[in-house]
């Protein structure tokens, strides 16, 4: 049995959010490292902040 067999909408409708998340926090940080862009690597790590807030608040 897979594990999303039990899950409703709005649990995976979260998880896409903190994956969606997570993936511009990694092309952020990349593109602020690329380009060696402060503002850009600080706005990609406040993204994967709030991944992770958001996997660890929103636990279903």
């Amino acid at each position: 049995m897979s594990r999303s067999v039990g899950r409703m909408p709005a649990d995976r409708s979260m998880r896409r959010r903190s994956a969606a998340l997570a993936l511009g926090a990694f092309v952020l940080c990349a593109l602020g490292i690329a380009t060696a862009s402060v503002w850009v690597l600080g706005g990609g790590a406040w993204l994967l902040i709030a991944a992770v807030l958001l996997e660890l608040v929103y636990r279903p």
